[in-house]
């Protein structure tokens, strides 16, 4: 290799089968929780049902090599999830050639760690145990000794209640597809670098060229008043801020004491300034220079120096980040603009990779005033967006993320506030459907957008109507499986979908780990919603949240054989013996007893789960094959209910 070139591959994880790669020293710990792993995974999967014979591009890795010693200077976080991940298929016996990324050709682990032994030594054993105690790993609680192992043993947990949830005749193909059709760019350094200074240079970096910009460029250099139109995508695009935030910074000129964004929903010239018109001359447009306009940097607002130090300014600033990103919702946003126009949904996937193919139609329009009819109708979405769907919202003091529906008002000084509606129905359903729906796509916003700007009312965010018309199109989703999600969102726009699931019949089998996380978190809406008992404050401050690991109330393997007898294989893995839970919340109850569970259940502040609720309140001391089969038709009934199929 040249001493001072970069070598650049594609490869995959089979061509990289004869290195063995290891963290450095500078390297953080691992750091992927629950949303990541999803992202990941499910996006592997999507495509792997989609098109098993193309490659998925993953992204890139750094490397400094030394013969089969890879050094991995960047994409250690996937790297080990796909260690995790092959470990997961072993246990499963899959026979998937994906179990060779456990260890090198000359039996050395793949991945290990130059400094923290406890992590190597850790794989090393997971490795080295038989498969009765491989998958105690998992099942049992895990007890963590160090900070570095918390989130690889989550994650270990996460990763085998995805694995779980796919269906079995998949599992060999699967695994075979993330090894030899993901595909990753890596670029081995020259062999005499200063890793230092590479390693503080790529992450002291400015920002990359997203193909968000490139479809900006192109989209306005075929229409007029680039600056105006420019300025509407400017405000639409910063995600993780508040939309009357982007906009103020975007148009500076607006006399914000006669406008109130809460009540506007088209786009407005007139109303919306980005210039000052009194040194506007004649046929020119004044383009302020990049010094003129405040910036959004890292999802913060900096608004202008006179705003900054205003004494008598009493908006509270609240931070946001989005449930998509800016690409997401350019293509959410396309599909009803081809709805507009009269247009057939564009072909292929929904998937953020292909939005430069995907808006390429949209570029070559012959009538160019189609352009500017998307550019307005981005406007609107995003607007609505900002209005209607939740947010991930930064506590100020304890800085943890909640998701919540937010309010906007408009304060006596022109500023805009948000606050958080009251824990509502709203923000539970939106909950459930981001927690179980496909983190890259999330398919149910696109009806959902499309009805509130179809509509002629200005809805509060939190209307009840609303919340009916979500309800319906998730129930519709929900049990349509004869064609894809992409097809039944946009279809719900117009009609009613064919449904054909029979919940009944999927809910009274005994799938166990197999059943689809969705129909838990549904059911904790479900009832959240008809709650019948006290509201405490563990159920006040009770939300739906990411949930990975279902849990077997009567254990699979009990601590105590005399409290806990083998039951039949039908009760044990009845739906009504089993709840969704948390990686950590399900490590903590393990093989434990039925009492002992009850016990640590009622001694918290808040609540695992509702049906958790229900299982340890509502039948006395006693939990056996009668109450598991009482618990399963009382919550299938409840879920018929909700879906007026009683």
């Amino acid at each position: 290799m040249n001493n001072k070139r970069f070598h650049t591959s594609v490869v995959n994880l089979e061509k990289l089968q004869s290195y063995q790669f290891v963290v450095p020293t500078y390297q953080r710990p691992y750091v992927w929780g629950d949303e990541q792993l999803n992202k990941l995974l499910w996006d592997f999967y999507k495509s792997f049902l989609h098109d098993r014979e193309s490659n998925y591009f993953v992204g890139t890795i750094l490397t400094k090599e030394n013969g089969s010693v890879a050094e991995l200077i960047d994409g250690q976080q996937r790297f080990t999830t796909l260690w995790l991940t092959a470990f997961v298929f072993s246990i499963k016996k899959s026979n998937s050639v994906i179990e060779n990324f456990l260890t090198n050709e000359k039996g050395f682990l793949k991945l290990d760690f130059e400094i923290r032994t406890e992590v190597h030594d850790y794989f090393d054993s997971l490795l080295k145990e038989d498969e009765g105690s491989k998958r105690n790993v998992i099942e049992s609680d895990i007890i963590v000794k160090f900070p570095y192992l918390k989130n690889i043993a989550n994650a270990l947990v996460t990763i085998n209640g995805i694995i779980e949830s796919i269906d079995e005749q998949d599992l060999l193909g699967f695994g075979d597809y993330i090894y030899r059709k993901v595909q990753f760019i890596k670029n081995a350094t020259p062999s005499k670098i200063d890793l230092n200074k590479l390693f503080s240079t790529i992450n002291s970096a400015g920002i990359q060229l997203e193909q968000t910009d490139i479809i900006k460029a192109n989209l306005l250099k075929r229409i007029d008043k680039k600056v105006m139109y420019g300025k509407i995508w400017e405000a639409c695009e910063n995600m993780n801020n508040f939309f009357e935030r982007n906009v103020r910074s975007s148009f500076p000129n607006t006399d914000w004491k006669s406008v109130n964004l809460k009540n506007y929903t088209e786009f407005d010239e007139d109303v919306f300034l980005y210039e000052d018109l009194s040194h506007t001359t004649d046929g020119e447009e004044i383009i302020f220079s990049i010094d003129d306009i405040d910036k959004i940097c890292d999802g913060e607002y900096q608004e202008s120096k006179k705003d900054t130090f205003k004494e008598d300014r009493v908006s509270e600033e609240v931070y946001c980040r989005s449930i998509i990103n800016f690409g997401q919702l350019l293509l959410h946003t396309y599909r009803l603009h081809l709805r507009y126009e009269g247009k057939t949904d564009f072909e292929g996937t929904f998937h953020v990779n292909r939005l430069i193919e995907v808006f390429e139609t949209l570029e070559n329009v012959e009538d160019t005033k189609e352009i500017e009819r998307f550019f307005l109708l981005l406007w609107e979405v995003r607007l609505t967006f900002d209005k209607h769907i939740i947010k991930w919202i930064t506590d100020v003091d304890t800085k943890i993320e909640h998701l919540e529906l937010m309010n906007i008002n408009k304060n006596s000084d022109n500023y805009y506030t948000r606050t958080k509606y009251e824990s509502s129905e709203m923000l539970m359903l939106q909950s459930v459907l981001y927690f179980t729906g496909d983190y890259l796509r999330q398919f149910w916003l696109t009806p959902y957008l499309g009805y509130l700007i179809d509509s002629e009312h200005d809805f509060d965010g939190n209307s009840k109507h609303c919340l009916e018309v979500l309800e319906n199109y998730d129930n519709q989703l929900s049990l349509c499986t004869k064609i894809t999600d992409k097809e039944a969102s946009l279809e719900l726009l117009s009609n009613d979908l064919n449904v054909d699931f029979d919940i009944f019949t999927y809910l009274n089998k005994p799938n166990g780990t197999k059943y689809k996380h969705y129909w838990f978190q549904k059911l904790e809406y479900i009832l959240w919603k008809n709650w019948k008992f006290d509201e405490t404050d563990e159920f006040k401050s009770y939300r739906i949240t990411s949930r990975n690991s279902i849990e077997h109330i009567y254990p699979q393997n009990p601590e105590n054989i005399i409290k806990n007898p083998v039951i039949e294989h039908e009760y044990l893995h009845s739906f009504g013996n089993l709840v969704l839970l948390s990686v950590a919340q399900n490590s903590e109850y393990s093989n434990k007893s039925v009492d002992e569970k009850r016990s640590r259940f009622k001694g918290k502040n808040t609540y695992d789960s509702l049906k958790s609720y229900y299982i340890f309140n509502e039948y006395g001391e006693s939990w056996t094959e009668t109450e598991i089969e009482v618990h399963k038709n009382e919550m299938v009934t409840l879920i018929k209910q909700h879906y007026c199929l009683a």
